[in-house]
């Protein structure tokens, strides 16, 4: 049994058929399978029932995922630290996607701390929550730092990185219209006002959607917005009131604005993610299990 055997049986799982893992084994077909013969001669099993170009575990195959995974990832650990001693190892690097949140959530502060440390270069693409997604199911981007609130175990792995609470954010104009003795914001005043909304697709609008729908409020939505900042200038321009994570609400640039909180709790989780059992490149494996221990305590002190 090799370690490249290894890698072969969990690429065929990663890829659902030994076509597609073959390609992205950089190896034929017919030699990924003549590996896996080899394999399942010396265990003396059958590891995998096919049908209709689909692969499935036997119940020997699914014994063997179990410790393939662990010697996979003991493999790459034992490199990486073993690299970490060559001083003159050349540096990797990782394609990471984010949401437009990168001040917000001190995201870069925390990655440049990282790659400092690890001397590895991180390749930044940002976009909306779906746009993210779909980079990172094609494959086309590593690790995203994602909402995790709507987001599938059965497909990602993720590391919560810090929580957030929701807002009610206005502007001083339409604070008149509110009770002078405020402390939070009840589902009544909800009741009453006009919101701007971010656009239909993100998250923020689901988590809002659902919370609106749990208290039994239909709200009054105005107009939609692509961005939060464009969410706050119009807020800021009295054009309605949102509800937001209290990080995304900048008063620094909207002197303006005021927030409270919600009688009626609202919260959101960011994380890091990635797809279940992809096998990640060495420099994407540290990331990503650097948010699990200490380095990410800048983004986790805004829980």
């Amino acid at each position: 049994m090799t370690i490249a055997q290894i890698k072969y049986f969990l690429a065929i799982l990663e890829y659902s058929n030994f076509s597609n893992a073959a390609e992205e084994m950089y190896i034929s077909q017919s030699s990924l399978s003549k590996q896996i013969k080899s394999l399942e001669n010396e265990l003396g099993i059958t590891l995998f029932a096919r049908s209709n170009n689909k692969v499935s575990l036997s119940p020997g195959g699914k014994l063997f995922y179990k410790y393939a995974k662990i010697i996979s990832e003991n493999y790459e650990n034992l490199r990486r630290e073993i690299s970490a001693l060559k001083e003159d190892a050349p540096a990797g690097d990782v394609s990471l996607g984010v949401l437009p949140l990168i001040t917000e959530y001190n995201i870069l502060k925390t990655l440049t701390t990282f790659q400092k440390s690890n001397n590895i270069q991180v390749n930044i693409t940002e976009g909306d929550q779906r746009v993210i997604l779909h980079l990172l199911s094609a494959r086309k981007i590593d690790l995203a730092i994602l909402r995790l609130d709507y987001i599938s175990k059965k497909t990602y792995d993720f590391h919560t990185i810090c929580f957030d609470h929701f807002v009610f954010v206005c502007s001083q104009k339409q604070r008149e219209a509110l009770p002078e003795n405020l402390q939070a914001i009840s589902p009544d005043i909800l009741s009453g006002v006009s919101f701007v909304m971010l656009n239909k697709e993100s998250d923020i609008y689901k988590l809002c959607a659902d919370y609106f729908s749990r208290l039994g409020i239909t709200p009054h939505i105005r107009f939609i917005a692509g961005r939060h900042l464009y969410l706050l200038n119009m807020v800021a321009n009295d054009l309605g009131v949102t509800l937001l994570p209290r990080n995304m609400v900048d008063v620094s640039n909207f002197p303006n604005l005021l927030s409270y909180p919600l009688e009626e709790p609202l919260d959101t989780a960011l994380g890091i993610v990635r797809l279940n059992q992809r096998i990640l490149p060495l420099e994407a494996d540290l990331l990503y299990h650097y948010y699990s221990d200490s380095g990410s305590e800048d983004m986790r002190s805004f829980s």
